[in-house]
């Protein structure tokens, strides 16, 4: 398979005006400025090689209702379903929907989070021109359906069953912290071998804590304290390093919060406006687990189908997962 290649994470900026670590400027073609990011990554020869993770038909779709308590919950509703019966004087129904796109199983878009100290999205794009004025919607949500959608091959490290063989016992509603070396040790163990334009996706446990919960003990985010991959510069490396698309988990933010550093969204300002990079978050992976140990194989085909809206910051997930 033909990759494409790019500079090493140590040697980023290519443009000396951008951020320490980003990628601004390097998939720009013909003097246009590039909206996709690392889904370049993703070449038609990525996606027919991914095609060949398709060998028993299963296929997993992760739901929307859960979690019962959406995080941010005082700015973030949950999602509402409402019912619309004998419509037009028939036997016949229609529904609405009222949510928040991060409420539940959702990808960040490139408009999510800016560079917190410039203030600035991908490739330099303004948070002023975005927020305040809305005269440049160039990175919204919309691009990933211009695009043709996510459609990749992707790779699960369960955490979960790595710690239970393990013995690592922790929370799934605290800060633990998923090392580097864990996840390299995950790959080896699973037997993964990883290629340029892959999805990363981290089980943490906290789908599993979420699938075991009800509505009166549901809030997994007192104390805010979040599970997730510790974003150490050595992580970053790593995920610039090995090309992947996009990254995805069960965590609330993919990353630890607050980091045992004591930082906050450190990944999310290199991925989403250093590199131009999807972050997928509360992805229910509890189904998808039990396929890969069913079939002794942690990678498979996906897709993400975002929802089609100009200027839009985020998406329910709409990911399937196809073995």
């Amino acid at each position: 398979m033909c990759k494409i290649h790019v500079p090493e994470y140590r040697d980023l900026p290519i443009n000396p005006d951008a951020p320490k670590g980003s990628a601004w400027g390097l998939f720009d073609k013909d003097g246009k400025r590039d909206v996709f990011g690392t889904l370049n990554f993703i070449t038609p020869e990525a996606v027919v090689a991914a095609k060949e993770e398709i060998q028993t038909g299963e296929s997993v779709v992760l739901p929307l209702h859960l979690p019962y308590v959406p995080c941010g919950g005082d700015i973030r509703i949950k999602t509402e379903h409402k019912i619309f019966k004998k419509n037009f004087g028939m036997y016949c129904l229609d529904d609405e929907l009222r949510f928040n796109t991060q409420s539940s199983s959702q990808w960040d878009g490139l408009l999510h989070f800016a560079h917190q100290t410039r203030q600035e999205y991908y490739n330099g794009v303004k948070y002023e021109d975005v927020a305040v004025t809305r005269t440049d919607l160039t990175l919204g949500i919309q691009a990933l359906s211009e695009r043709g959608g996510i459609v990749a091959r992707g790779i699960l490290l369960d955490f979960v069953r790595y710690a239970e063989r393990k013995g690592i016992e922790y929370s799934a509603v605290t800060n633990y912290a998923i090392s580097l070396e864990q996840l390299k040790e995950i790959i080896e163990e699973e037997k993964v071998t990883i290629r340029q334009g892959d999805i990363l996706i981290v089980r943490s446990g906290l789908s599993k804590w979420i699938r075991a919960s009800t509505p009166e003990n549901g809030d997994p985010w007192v104390g805010n304290k979040h599970i997730g991959v510790n974003p150490t510069a050595e992580l970053l490396e790593w995920i610039w390093n090995n090309n992947f698309a996009a990254v995805a988990g069960d965590a609330v933010a993919f990353e630890a919060c607050p980091a045992p550093d004591g930082s906050f969204m450190k990944l999310h300002e290199a991925c989403l406006p250093g590199w131009g990079m999807p972050i997928g978050e509360l992805l229910d992976l509890e189904a998808l687990s039990e396929l890969a140990v069913k079939n002794k194989r942690w990678s498979f085909f996906v897709t993400v189908c975002p929802l089609n809206v100009e200027g839009g910051v985020a998406s329910l997930a709409n990911t399937l997962a196809i073995f």
